[in-house]
């Protein structure tokens, strides 16, 4: 170190290759100066984390700290541009985003979110074995997660080495000790990932020769269409849907069709991809049903996470590629129409949401994406052209549930896999709709309807109808039972038992007592709700007497298991005694607070 805290000046240092990478250029360096890796980063003044005894550069291989950038230059005499182009922040405003790379306080936090983000492999590299069987010269583009075929030797990349089973590439970068700094002079044929000791063996470096690793053979369109699009990172002219875009919105755009191929790519798609490989068709279909089974969250079954492998990206970039360079925008859009429809009606199985939502949709594809969805007004769109006969009831005669009976035989199957009360809630708004309302929301006021439900069962049950008309045609026989039954007003009964929170305790004694059957104060207001849901046909966790404020420090829902107890007990003496007293109530003249 000079006294600036500056490592010397090295006598020799090898010259960077073209499209070099950082980690290959440092173990070529290692190896010339005959030292070991951590010892050559020691040497060229790289800042490490200080909460490491190891030698672990600060995002390492990812972008140069500007103490390393200082260290590189006084060391080296390498310009600083050619340092930062072995970099993966090389690609910042193409194929990665790296905002809030550069946030004080925050690296680690900050490099943790670019790893779980980006299209990158941080910690290893993928190779073509026949490339380092000339020169031991590792790419910068192999650690993209683009990364998929040698456009030169036309064969898929490698991902991992056959004998460690580790990541290539990986070498001590992913160990929790950092790059070794033992005098172990890397031998730039080999593996050189690190290997634990085992019964079998001592701790040491995998010799697997690179050179020998098995290959894949692809056909020259893949090869074409992997070097296209690395034109397009390094900055070269992009096109998408036939107009012209900057290279970070190909990217997005890449990210947006990789995510709907993922979604909805049919295996008939897959095998018939003349660009694919078998391995590659096969890597796809595994990931594809892996995520498929994932019932939950994670890196492997996220739309958007980078490809796990250089056969599942070929398989990506082939499938993307059709609506991706598609030479207009009508074309384009034939795609995506397809693949969306594909992607509703996987929103329409039971317990789906819609997976592309998280996804961003990249401007330049946005609009035919807009025009290839069917619009949230499918359903409703069908009653307003349908010809129609004003019902002779209103929204006053609906309840907030429709009849459990009618809806099972109805309407039920209409709405797979969904919860009865949910269902019979979007019937009774589409009854509402049948008789004049213009909108869900206006349905939802028309029934003074708790808006926030509403919106949640319109907004998610809707998705699930594929046949908008036999739908609506239903709802009009549900009408017509009703109608044929007798209309109620059901309006009146919600205002009239709008404050019924509790059965008088005379009115339970006299029936309960007979039985041997205690009235406590739990069992009145149970009975209040039972009495609620039985004149309004309203949902029962929404009586007046489940009223939150009512139960406290109760819990709502032991609350509610209490009042499904009640159901499941009420004897019929006492149903009867609930009924005649809510009669009473609806035909009383002078409504008051209901109660005592």
């Amino acid at each position: 170190m000079d006294n600036r805290g500056l490592p010397r000046r090295l006598p020799s240092v090898p010259v960077p290759a073209d499209g070099e990478s950082f980690p290959s250029w440092l173990s070529r360096a290692a190896a010339d100066w005959q030292i070991a890796p951590g010892r050559a980063a020691q040497v060229l003044g790289l800042e490490c984390h200080p909460s490491y005894a190891g030698v672990r550069p600060l995002w390492f291989g990812t972008a140069l700290t500007q103490r390393s950038l200082q260290g590189m230059e006084a060391a080296t005499g390498l310009d600083a541009q050619v340092s930062q182009t072995m970099q993966l922040s090389r690609y910042a405003d193409t194929v990665l985003d790296f905002t809030g790379r550069d946030q004080p306080g925050q690296q680690e936090e900050s490099y943790a979110r670019l790893r779980n983000r980006e299209w990158a492999l941080f910690t290893s590299s993928r190779v073509c074995p026949k490339c380092l069987a000339s020169a031991p010269v590792w790419p910068l583009w192999w650690r993209l997660g683009i990364a998929a075929v040698c456009p030169e030797h036309r064969v898929l990349l490698v991902d991992t080495c056959r004998q460690c089973n580790a990541r290539l590439g990986s070498g001590y970068t992913g160990h929790p000790r950092g790059l070794t700094t033992r005098h172990q002079i890397l031998d730039l044929d080999l593996c050189n990932n690190r290997r634990p000791a085992s019964r079998r063996r001592k701790a040491g470096l995998c010799n697997q020769k690179l050179a020998a690793l098995p290959t894949v053979p692809v056909p020259a369109e893949l090869a074409d269409l992997q070097q296209r699009i690395l034109d397009i990172a390094d900055g070269g002219p992009a096109w998408a849907a036939g107009s012209p875009v900057a290279p970070a919105e190909f990217f997005a755009a890449l990210r947006f069709t990789a995510a709907v191929v993922r979604l909805v790519a049919t295996p008939d798609e897959i095998n018939s991809c003349a660009a694919l490989p078998d391995t590659a068709a096969a890597a796809f279909t595994a990931d594809q049903h892996e995520r498929q089974l994932a019932s939950r969250g994670g890196g492997r079954s996220q739309l958007q996470a980078s490809p796990p492998s250089a056969a599942h990206a070929a398989a990506v970039l082939a499938l993307s590629a059709p609506a991706l360079f598609a030479p207009d925008r009508s074309t384009c859009q034939s795609f995506l129409a397809t693949w969306m429809d594909r992607a509703i009606s996987l929103r329409r199985r039971p317990g789906k949401s819609d997976p592309l939502r998280p996804i961003p949709r990249p401007a330049c594809l946005d609009p035919l994406v807009r025009a290839a969805i069917l619009p949230a007004s499918r359903v409703a769109g069908v009653l307003a052209s349908r010809p129609q006969t004003p019902p002779s009831f209103t929204a006053d005669h609906l309840p907030h549930l429709a009849d459990a009976d009618d809806y099972t035989e109805l309407i039920a199957r209409h709405l797979p896999g969904t919860a009865e009360t949910s269902g019979r809630r979007l019937a009774a708004l589409a009854l509402a709709r049948l008789s004049g309302a213009t909108s869900w929301q206006r349905a939802a006021t028309a029934l003074a309807m708790d808006p926030v439900k509403a919106a949640r069962v319109t907004n998610t049950l809707v998705q699930r109808i594929s046949d908008a008309g036999a739908f609506w045609r239903d709802i009009e026989r549900l009408g017509a039972r009703a109608t044929e039954r007798g209309l109620i007003d059901y309006a009146a009964r919600r205002r009239t038992l709008a404050e019924l929170t509790t059965i008088p305790h005379a009115v339970l004694f006299a029936v309960c007592h007979p039985l041997g059957h205690d009235v406590t104060v739990q069992r009145r207001r149970h009975a209040a709700a039972w009495t609620w849901q039985h004149f309004t046909g309203g949902d029962v966790r929404e009586a007046p007497a489940y009223a939150p404020d009512l139960w406290t420090p109760v819990g709502m829902t032991s609350v509610r298991e209490g009042g499904r107890r009640f159901a499941t007990w009420l004897p019929e003496p006492v149903a009867r005694q609930l009924t005649a007293y809510g009669q009473a109530l609806l035909d009383s003249p002078t409504p008051g607070k209901r109660g005592a």
